[in-house]
């Protein structure tokens, strides 16, 4: 006699995924034939993600250039390095393309075209909650720890109407969308009023991203691509700024500049979704080498790394001696991006082989770099409050009767370096290493998903109207 198996409780759905009948009411002798039919079927082969540290270091050497950039004029430099040291805006959007990167590979799945289940199991407003509890605590806290200075400040200059909205917009991260204050408070932080707009798309474009092939991807990269690049162009082209070096531009440069058109370009949300998505896109290429219909993944070498980071180290280099002539903002787009793109590409095929061997890769995947990688968040939180506190000429003046490139002099500058370093190691250890910080951000994610989830059961549905036209009704 044929044993009693699942098949015979409940409905074959298991069999009809893999081509077998889903009829619920068979025979044991076919049942039990089904169960060989299953075991023997061929399952999808899922690999297991390996862990890819050097996106950690590269995360540090991209805040670091970023912090050394904003306060590169208390340095006292030549205008060569300081035209070297301030091309952030190019910068930037490495942020995006490897916030993207990383969600792409933590939410779909290696060699098949599907999402993670826990993406697709996750609520949407659950799940984005869940991303940005990740950085908001500590960006409130800091802003709460900071709020004297930032509040004193602003209504100095605009009074308390002003300063309360502007408290209004830092508070709920809404300022990247007004493009003249998007630097208000802790001023490097519109990154994350533009990455909150992302983080509540991806939910719904991963999924989509997840089923599309190489062929499809590609495609996708480069709409994204031109979708981020024409504005870019109106920009150079209205303006007649095609050699413009922004970035480098001083206070008295700025008369006649527009400054407006400048900051959308900027800070705009929509513009730093094309960013991420392309990263996320670039991620799931190679996530797709070897799998069923696709093509192997492309040989690497030692030059798939080193090519790339010359040319963004070049383009930066040659930019700064004025050899290239060409605004911050097609930089950004036409070479910049494309370059760090490929070079995370390839970082990302060289950790999945453990028969490659790179300079690059292993400099970048060592432990100390790496442990510095995890200290970059809290540095780029923090940099910008502790430069007003020891450079903006209000603050500093009150507390230390001059900004303090005036007051010590310009090596100052390192203790300032220092100093940030130092703060974010005690806010690591101390604020996002806590449990209690932890369980707190879990639990606010939880009561603002349900509230969501609340509201979409109980949507009133839409209404319906009836009318008679000509003896028909509609």
């Amino acid at each position: 006699k044929a044993r009693r198996t699942d098949h015979e409780e409940r409905p074959a759905q298991r069999c009809s995924e893999n081509g077998a009948a889903s009829d619920e009411r068979r025979p044991t002798a076919t049942l039990a034939a089904l169960d060989v039919e299953c075991a023997s079927a061929p399952k999808k082969q899922r690999t297991e993600k390996a862990r890819i540290s050097a996106f950690d270091s590269i995360r540090f050497f991209l805040i670091g250039y970023i912090m050394v950039g904003h306060f590169a004029a208390y340095l006292g430099p030549t205008m060569l390095v300081f035209r070297l040291l301030t091309q952030i805006n190019v910068v930037v959007g490495g942020f995006f393309a490897l916030s993207g990167y990383v969600a792409a590979y933590t939410t779909t799945e290696n060699a098949c075209c599907e999402a993670s289940r826990k993406l697709l199991q996750t609520p949407k407003p659950l799940w984005v909650l869940q991303r940005i509890s990740a950085y908001y605590p500590l960006y409130v806290m800091v802003l709460v720890l900071f709020s004297p200075m930032f509040v004193y400040a602003d209504v100095t200059y605009n009074g308390w109407a002003v300063t309360l909205w502007h408290g209004f917009l830092s508070v709920t991260l809404l300022q990247a969308w007004f493009p003249m204050h998007a630097e208000i408070w802790n001023s490097p932080t519109w990154f994350l009023s533009a990455l909150n707009f992302v983080t509540v798309i991806l939910p719904f474009a991963l999924p989509e991203l997840a089923k599309q092939s190489k062929r499809q991807l590609r495609r996708t990269i480069a709409v994204l691509f031109v979708v981020g690049l024409l504005p870019k162009l109106g920009y150079c082209y209205d303006h007649n700024y095609w050699g413009m070096l922004e970035g480098a531009l001083q206070r008295h440069h700025l008369h006649g500049f527009n400054l407006d058109t400048f900051n959308m370009q900027r800070f705009s949300p929509f513009f730093a979704a094309t960013e991420v998505l392309m990263g996320a896109a670039a991620c799931r290429l190679v996530m797709l080498d070897g799998a069923d219909g696709e093509t192997e993944a492309p040989r690497v070498s030692s030059w798939s790394t080193s090519l790339p980071v010359a040319g963004m180290v070049g383009i930066i280099v040659l930019r700064a001696f004025g050899a290239v002539a060409l605004s911050d903002m097609l930089t950004r787009a036409l070479i910049f991006m494309p370059l760090f793109l490929l070079f995370l590409m390839s970082i990302h095929r060289m950790v999945v082989r453990p028969q490659a061997s790179d300079p690059i890769c292993r400099f970048l995947s060592h432990r100390t770099l790496v442990t510095l990688g995890g200290y970059a968040f809290p540095i780029f939180i923090l940099h910008g409050p502790i430069g007003q506190l020891f450079y903006k000429k209000i603050i500093a003046t009150y507390l230390f009767g001059g900004p303090l490139h005036t007051v010590c002099g310009h090596w100052f500058f390192f203790v300032y370096v220092a100093t940030t370093f130092v703060a974010a190691v005690v806010v690591q250890k101390t604020f996002l290493s806590s449990k209690a910080v932890k369980a707190m951000a879990s639990w606010a994610c939880d009561k603002l998903a349900s509230l969501f989830e609340t509201t979409s059961a109980t949507t009133v549905p839409p209404l319906r109207l009836t009318w008679r036209c000509g003896g028909v009704y509609f």
